[in-house]
Formats: structure tokens, C-alpha cells, sequence
């Protein structure tokens, strides 16, 4: 009893000598507790994913705020920081191979580089798996072979149809202002119908169902491979074909851009592509007298 009564009869004699701010800090430290302890219940999980709410707030000190993730979630996500926005790039993924063609985003799993002109773009993951992949390159180089015919046939029609119609006497099926017929313009209005569409639409099946038949009774590894290549230029070493297929498939998606480009140029002014930039299509005495008369 002797002890306890000098022990408490100390507390007042330490509490003296203590500096005044940490007692202030104890007092700070008692009230928040006891504001933690007096919250009620929340009805709901609070979440704080901007911290809004301060290190010494009572709901904190409770620790009623719950993370949006668990850690083992957390773990496993991989983070990704294009921008480079963490000052703490240690909280970054480092595994991950961002696409050549879209840096923000990860490059798709199925696409690494091995497909001619595989440059990691496919932010809608029309790709989704081998079978899509398949379909959407073989549909691809369809459109770009083409797209190639159209963007060379488009001018070399402009500026050659009406001498040949005369010459054979047949009607000039060119659309006002000797554009190429388009549907941004006035159509195919001008075809002779129904001869042109019949012969269009069953050259045009003749080829898918050809194609039809050989898929449904062999596979084929590459899709754009066609078997026509008469001059060699695809070369035999798989270096040389890697080169060609990108060749063949960069200039593709460039004719699928300009042949979109030539409708939308003369749907906008008016007039024939091969008249709006003749110094890329008339010789260059003509193409000079056309803009300097402009």
C-alpha cells in the first residue's frame, strides 16, 4: 500500500516536469479516440479511393474506410502507367509490353509481332481469340488488295473513260463533273442496269464461294496467301516473305485511306480528284497551264 500511494502520489509530480506539447498531443489523441468510439455504426461501407478524409479523422482512426480492392486483388492486377503518373514507379508493373501503335494501352496477347504488319492496334479486341484473328487479317488484305486496283483505277478512269467511250461510241458513265461514281456522289446511277450488278455481284460470289470451299476442305496458316505470285517477287526465305506480306499490307491500309480520301475530296468540291492535284496525275506542262488558270 506504501508503493501504490507513492507511486500516485508521483503521477502529479512527472506530469509537472512533462513539456506541455506532449501533453497537448495525449489530450489531442484521447478526444479523437473517444470521438472514433462514440461514431455509430455506418449503414454503409465508406470508401476514401482520393483520401479525402485526413489521417486523424474519427472514421479513420476507427477504421471504418474500407480499401475498394483487396490485397490480394491488388496484387494480382497489373498497374499500368503510360504517362508515368506514380512517383512511386515501384507500384508499376514492369512486365508488361505496352503496343507500338497505342503506348497507353498493352499490347494484345495475340498479336507479338510474328503477322506482317503486326503493330499491336486493336483497341476494340476485334482479336479476341485465334479464330477472330484469322478472319479479321484475311478480311483485312482483301480490302487492301482492293483498295490498291481502286486507288490506281480511280483517277486512271477519270482521265481516260471519256476518250475510250467516245472512241467506241458507248456512253460515259462518269458522274457530274467527270467524277467516279460513288455513293457520296450521285451512285452508280450512271451503270447500265441490271447488266453491270449482275455481272459484278456474280463475279464477286464466284470468288467468295471459291474461297468457301477451299477453307471448309483445308486450313490455311496464312489467310492473305493466294498462290499467285508469277514474277517470284515473294521471294523463298521467310525473311524475304515477312517483308513483302508488311509491303504488301502497309500499302494496303495507305490505298484504304486515299480511296476513302478521293470520295470524300470531290463529294466535298465537286470535281475530279485528277482536277483538283493534276501535278499528280497530267504531265507537268499541263498540270502547271490547269493551276495557273485556277
Amino acid at each position: 500500500m506504501k508503493i501504490s500511494t507513492i507511486s500516485l502520489a508521483s503521477i502529479p509530480l512527472t506530469a509537472a516536469f512533462t513539456p506541455a506539447a506532449n501533453n497537448a498531443a495525449t489530450r489531442q489523441n484521447v478526444l479523437q479516440a473517444e470521438a472514433a468510439s462514440a461514431l455509430p455504426a455506418p449503414s454503409k461501407t465508406i470508401f476514401d479511393p482520393l483520401g479525402l478524409y485526413p489521417e486523424n479523422s474519427p472514421e479513420r482512426i476507427a477504421g471504418l474506410i474500407q480499401p475498394l480492392e483487396t490485397f490480394l486483388e491488388q496484387a494480382e492486377k497489373e498497374v499500368l502507367d503510360p504517362l508515368r503518373l506514380y512517383s512511386d514507379q515501384s507500384q508499376v508493373s514492369s512486365n508488361v509490353e505496352m503496343s507500338p501503335s497505342l503506348p497507353f494501352l498493352p499490347r494484345p496477347a495475340l498479336l507479338d509481332g510474328t503477322i506482317p504488319g503486326d503493330r499491336g492496334f486493336d483497341p476494340f479486341n476485334f482479336a479476341s481469340d485465334a479464330g477472330a484473328l484469322q478472319w479479321q487479317r484475311k478480311a483485312e488484305v482483301k480490302h487492301a488488295r482492293l483498295a490498291m486496283l481502286a486507288a490506281a483505277g480511280w483517277p486512271v478512269a477519270e482521265l481516260t473513260h471519256k476518250g475510250i467511250a467516245s472512241a467506241l461510241d458507248l456512253p460515259v458513265m462518269l458522274a457530274v463533273g467527270d467524277r467516279v461514281p460513288s455513293v457520296l456522289n450521285d451512285g452508280l446511277a450512271h451503270a447500265a442496269f441490271p447488266a453491270f450488278w449482275i455481272a459484278t455481284i456474280a463475279a464477286a460470289a464466284a470468288v467468295e464461294i471459291r474461297e468457301s470451299v477451299e477453307d471448309a476442305v483445308s486450313s490455311k496458316l496464312d489467310p492473305a496467301e493466294m498462290g499467285f505470285d508469277p514474277l517470284g517477287l515473294g521471294g523463298s526465305s521467310d525473311g524475304r516473305k515477312h517483308f513483302m506480306g508488311e509491303a504488301e499490307i502497309f500499302n494496303g491500309r495507305l490505298a484504304m485511306l486515299a480511296i476513302t480520301g478521293f470520295a470524300i475530296q470531290e463529294w466535298f468540291l465537286n470535281s475530279a480528284v485528277v482536277d483538283q492535284i493534276p501535278i499528280f496525275f497530267k504531265p507537268i506542262g499541263v498540270a502547271i497551264e490547269q493551276l495557273m488558270n485556277a
